[in-house]
């Protein structure tokens, strides 16, 4: 199948980031949300992201930069978005409830050949395939952020995923230029089961009073030559974030990984990390 027109179906960080890696390598991208604000908010994002990123770094022109925003379109409007496309990627908030009534929503109404994507980071993608009649088709393509900078992508394979589907998916993954691993449905998959334990585990180190803040970071950092801390990183992605991953993998994993009580009054008392500027630290 020749993959030329994409959909993504949500606008925030990694549905926008989606959309702009498909348009630097040459996809027509219908990038949909709920209201126009959304998604004019994500397209300035994009277009500041390149030319922060890429044109003042003389990674690509500005002309070049110009062609990728030309070749992403807008729209609120789920129906019309996915006509005459090839792959629809869901990229929203997540939840299971949402995510299942998405895909198979896209099952009923997009074409047969049509393959369908979660972004998920975390959720069954055999769960979320369950109301759907073409579970064949469904497939999980975890996309981390930045999208356009980092080179992972992970494959999830569900119980239901075809061999057809997961090459389909795995071709169009390496033609974004990422290196791809493949992965059996799993709670939380390869990367997101390891990192929370990290986080977490950071996170109790931090409520026992073992070392500062600043501290448990910078061992992590030089120790394992990682580029950020747990606790960086937790405030990054939302301190939010990996308290429902941390709810869904004791309920699919059992106790072992329960969320610290730092990490649940944190997020009650709205320290949620960068987006509220404040979290571990102060922004």
């Amino acid at each position: 199948m020749e993959i030329k027109n994409i959909c993504v179906i949500g606008a925030g960080v990694m549905g926008s980031g989606i959309a702009q890696l498909a348009a630097t390598h040459g996809y027509h991208v219908n990038l949909v949300d709920i209201n126009e604000e959304i998604l004019k908010k994500a397209k300035a994002s994009i277009d500041k992201n390149l030319n922060r990123f890429f044109v003042a770094k003389d990674k690509m022109s500005d002309e070049e930069a110009k062609k990728i925003l030309s070749r992403i379109h807008l729209s609120t409007n789920r129906d019309e978005a996915i006509k005459d496309v090839q792959i629809v990627i869901e990229a929203v908030f997540e939840d299971m409830a949402l995510k299942q009534q998405i895909l198979s929503d896209l099952d009923e109404k997009c074409d047969k050949e049509v393959l369908l994507a979660s972004n998920t980071s975390s959720l069954s993608i055999t769960d979320m395939a369950l109301k759907a009649k073409n579970q064949e088709r469904i497939v999980g393509i975890h996309f981390f952020n930045p999208a356009p900078v980092m080179k992972l992508i992970e494959l999830i394979k569900s119980k239901n995923t075809s061999e057809k589907t997961l090459k389909i998916a795995k071709d169009f993954s390496e033609g974004l230029n990422k290196t791809v691993v493949t992965v059996n449905d799993s709670p939380g998959f390869i990367t997101t089961r390891l990192i929370y334990v990290l986080c977490n585990e950071a996170i109790n180190m931090k409520q026992e009073g073992i070392a500062s803040t600043e501290d448990i970071d910078t061992a992590v950092k030089l120790a394992f030559n990682f580029p950020m801390g747990p606790l960086e990183l937790s405030d990054l992605v939302g301190n939010d974030i990996y308290l429902h991953i941390g709810e869904y993998l004791t309920e699919k994993l059992g106790q072992n990984y329960q969320p610290s009580q730092l990490l649940n009054k944190m997020v009650k008392d709205k320290y949620i990390g960068r987006k509220t500027k404040k979290g571990f630290y102060n922004y």
